[in-house]
């Protein structure tokens, strides 16, 4: 059963952090990100005929069942083709950051909440342990909701229906080797372990171990845009219950 851990527990030794980003204002960033958007652009250019295409067909009269099937097939595919490309922008870095003086103690009730609402609709318990007098973050407040959203998502999916979720959001110096100068959060989940080998490969785009429904993008954003707020990422996976930990810096 997932209860709220201490500090000691959370906090010990065994996390896997991926390697830095390239830095976002360097010649290679700056390039990716301008290939990245022109190819997502003229994707849905094309895609969009497609899906206008074959909607114009299937208003047609006579059209036999099979033929109906199949282009609404070809409809579906342009569609979740779109919306791929629409989800992979923040994943590839393309997503505006505005870094400001985040007030958690305002913005981490309506986080919370939001997060509650995610986690018990699957009908998993959610537990929370969350530190009093929490000092002001430097972040993107959407760009940091998006991070916990996809963490979370994650974890009720590892869960399963039988599984627990939560989350700890501890002041600094409450977790023992963790900065003086970070806000830390800790989203955990029980369920089945995630091997060593496999730690580093939960943060690369396309990997998953669920079925073709899933993207495989979403800890790939919230690795992106932690790295891009300058802030650390990591995860670590035993004894039945998965850790991720995002060290948000102070203000």
């Amino acid at each position: 059963m997932l209860t709220a851990e201490s500090p000691e527990i959370i906090a010990d030794a065994g996390f896997t952090f991926p390697e830095p980003l390239v830095p976002q204002n360097s010649p290679t960033a700056r390039h990716y990100d301008a290939l990245l958007r022109g190819l997502t652009h003229k994707m849905n250019n094309l895609l969009a005929v497609i899906q206008g295409f074959s909607s114009l067909v299937l208003m047609q009269d006579g059209l036999d069942e099979m033929s109906t099937e199949n282009l609404q097939h070809m409809k579906d595919a342009a569609t979740s083709a779109s919306d791929l490309g629409e989800r992979i922008m923040p994943a590839g870095g393309c997503s505006r950051v505005d870094l400001a003086d985040v007030a958690l103690v305002d913005a981490l009730p309506m986080l919370v909440t939001r997060l509650r609402t995610q986690v018990e609709k699957a009908e998993i318990p959610f537990q929370t342990n969350l530190s009093q007098n929490l000092p002001v973050v430097r972040a993107d407040q959407d760009r940091l909701r998006t991070i916990l959203d996809e963490l979370v998502k994650n974890a009720v999916e590892a869960a399963g229906p039988r599984g627990e979720v939560g989350l700890d959001v501890l002041a600094p110096g409450t977790v023992p080797g963790s900065s003086q100068h970070a806000v830390d959060f800790f989203v955990r989940n029980t369920g089945e372990d995630i091997p060593d080998e496999m730690l580093l490969e939960v943060f690369k785009p396309f990997h998953t171990t669920k079925d073709n429904s899933h993207l495989g993008i979403g800890l790939t954003t919230a690795y992106v845009l932690a790295g891009r707020m300058d802030m650390s990422i990591g995860v670590k996976s035993g004894g039945g219950m998965t850790t991720f930990w995002l060290a948000v810096p102070v203000a």
